[in-house]
């Protein structure tokens, strides 16, 4: 079996940003993996997969193990990362049955990052891509709450197989896929991060900031002239006996029990075969405020417009995904994706991805009616994108929320709990009316 040759580096006047920018970019969505176990990272470049993949490990690593295998074929960034002279790697594990744990080899001082050289031989072959050992691996690696990250080029013989036995894919720059459709985008890195991008630009203040500033220094000038005066007035009489102060109590901080509501197992346990399962993920912030912006602005070309709270990375950091569309099909889905795209509701056009999102808040439900005086009815519900889907019997049913893992509606079944409502958690079932 031939050995592959080494990709070379692209010619750049400056290799060493270049590396760092895809690296920073990785690092930036690796909290998009947190609940993930196994992905190849792609693209047509395979070397900015390969350090958006180094990104996502390095930072993954903080909490728990990586493992990053070369499926290019000695590809330059992994490769660098190499500190032993055995040459044994993925090729010779399929080929002649050498261990993983042999070849995965310690490129950090924690012990949690490894990395999975090529090895002797071709990990061209598309029966490396297609063998079902990367399924049994996968389990493995969620069973130990693990990640594996397998970079791999966009033309390689086999890789839609080898992503269906995964978790889904990583998009690396305008990589376009003949299949993409029919596989779980997991994220998408359309360019490196560049130095500029990763410090916000200073925005001028507004109007409304500055008189509030000059009100607030008129204020402290004010106060200052008032303590002085007062504090002259105090000197000249006479002292009263000292008492001391009550002492000042702070409210106590609430609990963060988000992650620890149970929020128990769907109440339709017989509607998961029928469940409208698919979904387009139209974006993600870091803030609801922009989140809810997103959702109000597009709200009429978005069937079943939903806001998400769900928690991502080892700090259980909430992030706000717009969830759009309840199909039952994947394939209705990426039409909505289309659709999406086409009407620019997504950021940029390589944007948005399809999502399995069966799970979901019920809030109530009606035999008849119109929708829109259900969704109107609790209007707490509506400020996270309540939406009603039509059963087959004609009856109504009131959603919040639309999750890919029923512990990730935890969060919003507290904030509903908290306004006197009373969601359950279910398979969402039903049509946008």
């Amino acid at each position: 079996m031939t050995k592959t040759t080494p990709v070379s580096t692209p010619m750049s006047s400056d290799t060493a940003e270049y590396g760092t920018g895809w690296e920073a970019a990785g690092r930036q969505i690796a909290p998009m993996l947190g609940s993930y176990s196994a992905a190849v990272i792609t693209g047509t470049d395979s070397l900015a997969a390969a350090h958006v993949a180094i990104g996502i490990g390095l930072a993954e690593a903080e909490h728990r193990r990586i493992a990053i295998g070369d499926l290019v074929g000695e590809i330059e960034p992994i490769q660098a990362l190499v500190t032993t002279d055995d040459p044994h790697g993925i090729s010779d594990s399929f080929t002649f049955g050498v261990s993983l744990n042999k070849i995965a080899q310690p490129i950090d001082t924690t012990g949690n990052l490894f990395i999975m050289p090529s090895g002797t031989g071709s990990v061209s072959d598309p029966e490396i891509y297609r063998n079902s050992r990367w399924q049994r691996l996968a389990n493995g690696f969620r069973e130990v709450g693990a990640l594996l990250l397998l970079v791999a080029p966009a033309d390689a013989p086999g890789l839609k197989e080898l992503i269906d036995q995964l978790d889904g894919v990583v998009l690396v720059g305008g990589t376009p896929l003949d299949f993409a459709p029919y596989i779980n985008v997991l994220a998408r890195v359309p360019a490196p991060l560049r130095e500029s991008a990763r410090k916000p630009a200073k925005k001028p203040l507004a109007i409304w900031k500055i008189a509030a500033l000059l009100l607030l220094l008129v204020a402290l000038v004010g106060a200052g002239v008032y303590f002085r005066i007062a504090n002259n007035a105090e000197k000249a009489a006479p002292k009263p006996a000292f008492r001391q102060p009550a002492p000042v109590v702070a409210a106590p901080v609430p609990a963060a029990v988000a992650d620890s509501i149970a929020v128990g197992t769907p109440t339709n346990p017989a509607d998961s075969a029928s469940a409208s399962a698919y979904a387009v993920e139209a974006g993600v912030w870091n803030s609801k405020d922009d989140a809810n912006e997103a959702l109000a602005r597009f709200r009429d070309l978005l069937p079943a417009g939903t806001i998400s709270p769900v928690p991502v990375g080892p700090n259980r950091e909430q992030y706000f995904k717009l969830v759009v569309g309840a199909y039952p099909t994947r394939n209705e889905a990426d039409a909505e994706l289309d659709v999406l795209r086409h009407k620019k509701v997504t950021p940029t056009p390589e944007l948005g991805l399809v999502v399995r999102t069966p799970y979901a808040l019920l809030i109530d439900s009606a035999v008849a009616g119109r929708p829109s005086e259900l969704v109107r009815k609790y209007p707490e519900a509506r400020k996270w994108g309540s939406y009603v889907l039509a059963q087959h019997d004609g009856a109504l049913k009131l959603y919040a929320g639309a999750f890919e893992r029923p512990e990730d509606a935890a969060s919003l079944m507290q904030t509903l709990r908290a306004a006197k409502l009373t969601p359950t958690l279910v398979y969402r079932t039903g049509r946008t009316p």
